[in-house]
């Protein structure tokens, strides 16, 4: 009896030690009207609960002392702050709307966002991959967006009048210099990289951040995949060749490996060819990428990537005495970089990048032999401080560094070093969610031509409603001449331009619609008399071009299908080189119109894609006319198709073909240096080595957590 009477004396006083504290109080707005369904609790704990009708809470805890008490409502900022629990507590609170981010207008002005995390998704890496007539090339995946002109004879990326020299490329935000596979006049090149090594890809037509320089009209920006649940080998078995891909994850790293090797001469001797190859045209490839992300939150990743290739051809061609053009061409290329992102805090960001390019050349045209190596470095640091949710500070350094060194025929020697350090901040702020703006202002010294430049860029843009919105930006960008001239001279200014742009876009219901009226004034371009006298030399070129894009995609309208339409107008004319008046470059066309479509067919478990481009003719000068630059080219047809086939999940049967018309396009005009016995300049057309490029690979999966079906 005793024994209870303790044991009960005991728990009272145990209850009565932990007795528990009531807290309560009231959530209010701003204007102390009281918030309905607030979560108000104890941090790390379960205690807590939610407002009713009138805002009031109240619950009760058994911890006891200094604690951490937190109030969150959505749409509106949270409330953190510390309390007193030694006694019943009755607390307000008064919480602001927060500013959400993701319904926020978007600046968009000439910028296409193709990552998966953007309101503004145009394109993704299975896009580029599955494009018809791209044949999973980036840049020719890019080539079906407004914007851009079909220069097919060379490959590059040439965007709204501006040459393919005028386009940076980076890759993990620092450069990636000689992107492009090396190649010889009249063949095309390809990207260097995959698609599918890349999580997003940012092309700018015009008008873009300040932290980026070196590029008169546009940039493209690549970024790595992160650390990812992909355990995988591809085995990819090709009629050019075969590739295999390894990609290894651990709770917080990847990495991955590829090695690839093709071989066109084969192909040559199935599909007709207007040139002779001679040799062996091969290449191998191989790549390993890591990314790890550590504890701190901070992300390193590395990216290393070495292509070897070598290819030959004789052709007959009216521009040399002989009548022969003999090219062959050797290139080693090796490309890495490394960065990391690291939190500072809990909102701001420091970043840290290195690249580095060593690319190499041998080229043997007729009796002509040249080498040229040649190394690009980038070294790169950011920090991005939020002063809130609205107002963002980017600001950083960079220097890039390129050695060039060119021997012709063992005697003729040229070369030079460039140093080009750079500053540049920016401001980003959303005066509400209908309202941003971004403020920027990047200065850059030259030392191969000991120029100084300062580049302001503002653009801004207002939402209209829930899927509508108006960008506009300007802004100075400048650019220091070539390798072709510095090695020549450095007697230079840096080249300019300034850009224009006015931007709508509309999402709903997964359909893009966007137009954008743009105008470039280019200044300081590079003219001479003779490329070959540096004497002649100057800065007195200029130029302009304006235009119209518009773009629509549709995943909604019809089942199965997604499909896009693009057009742009543009107007251009330059200045430069050895023009002797003002004309149209021959590389700029008035009109271009891609359309692409795709359907899946369950039943068949195959992918069907077509793409439809046009262009309207390339200028060209005719020394048989009087002007110059006064004659164009018939117009640019090309239907291509493809078609992707899954027998089981594992493996993806694939072809496509590219201009399976047979259209004759044309590129443009050669002519003879001399006239003939009847006074006359003789020409030939200017075209790709064969009509049609065919291509046909099975796509093999070993592994455990990826198939082929979830490519498609």
């Amino acid at each position: 009896m005793f024994q209870k009477v303790y044991l009960f004396f005991f728990v009272l006083l145990g209850f009565n030690a932990t007795a528990q504290i009531r807290v309560s109080g009231v959530v209010a707005d701003q204007n102390g009207e009281g918030l309905i369904g607030a979560n108000v609790y104890l941090k790390d704990t379960y205690d807590g609960a939610t407002t009713d009708s009138k805002g009031k809470f109240q619950f009760e805890t058994y911890e006891k002392g200094q604690r951490r008490i937190v109030v969150t409502f959505v749409g509106y900022e949270s409330i953190e702050e510390t309390i007193d629990l030694s006694v019943n507590v009755e607390l307000v609170f008064k919480l602001k709307e927060s500013f959400n981010d993701l319904e926020a207008v978007t600046i968009t002005a000439g910028s296409f966002e193709t990552s998966d995390k953007k309101r503004v998704v145009v394109l993704k890496s299975l896009d580029i991959a599955t494009t018809a007539g791209a044949t999973a090339d980036i840049t020719g995946a890019l080539t079906t967006l407004p914007g851009t002109q079909k220069v097919g004879e060379s490959g590059r990326l040439f965007v709204r009048g501006g040459t393919a020299e005028e386009t940076k490329i980076f890759v993990d935000g620092v450069e990636a210099a000689n992107y492009y596979s090396a190649t010889s006049t009249g063949v095309p090149s390809r990207s260097r990289f995959s698609p599918f090594l890349f999580k997003g890809t940012f092309f700018s037509t015009g008008g873009y951040s300040a932290e980026f320089g070196q590029a008169l009209s546009s940039t493209l920006i690549l970024n790595t995949k992160d650390v990812g649940a992909e355990n995988k080998i591809d085995v990819s078995l090709m009629s050019v060749g075969f590739e295999t891909d390894v990609a290894r994850t651990w709770k917080d790293q990847t990495i991955h490996a590829n090695i690839g090797y093709t071989n066109l001469t084969p192909y040559y001797q199935l599909i007709p060819q207007r040139i002779d190859w001679t040799g062996d045209s091969q290449g191998f490839t191989g790549l390993v990428s890591y990314a790890k992300k550590l504890q701190s939150g901070a992300t390193i990743k590395g990216l290393v990537m070495g292509n070897s290739s070598n290819f030959g051809f004789d052709r007959s061609t009216i521009t040399t005495q002989s009548g022969r053009e003999t090219v062959r061409l050797q290139n080693q290329n090796i490309y890495g970089n490394v960065s990391i992102n690291l939190p500072v805090g809990e909102t701001d960001q420091l970043y840290i990048g290195y690249s580095r390019t060593q690319d190499y050349n041998q080229i043997r045209y007729n009796e002509l032999s040249v080498e040229n190596p040649t190394v690009n470095q980038h070294f790169k640091a950011k920090f991005v401080h939020e002063f809130s949710s609205k107002t963002h500070l980017n600001s950083g350094a960079e220097i890039f560094t390129e050695q060039f060194d060119e021997e012709v025929n063992t005697f003729d020697k040229s070369s030079f070093e460039k140093f080009n350090p750079s500053v540049y901040s920016e401001l980003s702020h959303y005066l509400n969610e209908q309202i941003a703006v971004r403020l920027g202002m990047r200065g850059e010294y030259e030392n191969a031509i000991e120029s100084t430049t300062f580049s302001p860029r503002v653009s801004m843009a207002y939402k209209l409603n829930d899927f509508s919105q108006l960008s506009l930006a300007t802004g100075q960008f400048y650019q220091t001449p070539g390798a072709e001239y510095l090695k020549i001279t450095s007697d230079f200014n840096s080249e300019k331009s300034n850009h224009y742009i006015l931007n709508f876009q509309k999402i709903k219901n997964d359909r893009i619609f966007r137009t954008e009226a743009y105008c470039k004034d280019y200044n300081h371009l590079v003219r001479y008399q003779d490329q070959y006298d540096p004497s002649t030399f100057s800065n007195a070129g200029e130029g302009f071009a304006y235009g119209l894009d518009i773009f629509w995609r549709d995943r909604k309208t019809l089942k199965y299908v997604d499909y896009w339409v693009s057009y742009s107008w543009m107007q251009s004319e330059r200045l430069y080189k050895d023009y002797p008046e003002h004309a149209t470059p021959t590389f700029a066309t008035g009109h271009n119109l891609s359309i692409v479509a795709k359907r899946f067919f369950t039943r068949w478990k195959t992918q069907m894609g077509a793409t439809y481009s046009f262009s309207s003719g390339r200028p060209y000068e005719n020394p048989n006319l009087e002007g110059f630059i006064e004659s164009k080219a018939k117009a640019y047809h090309d239907l291509s198709f493809n078609l992707a086939y899954l027998p089981n999940p594992k493996v993806i049967i694939y072809a496509s073909a590219t201009n399976i018309l047979g259209v004759e396009q044309i590129f443009g005009y050669r002519y003879a240096p001399e006239q003939n016995e009847a006074g006359v300049f003789e020409s030939e057309a200017i075209q790709l080595p064969a009509k049609r490029f065919l291509f046909i690979g099975c796509f093999i999966t070993i592994g455990t957590f990826n198939n082929q079906l979830e490519n498609l």
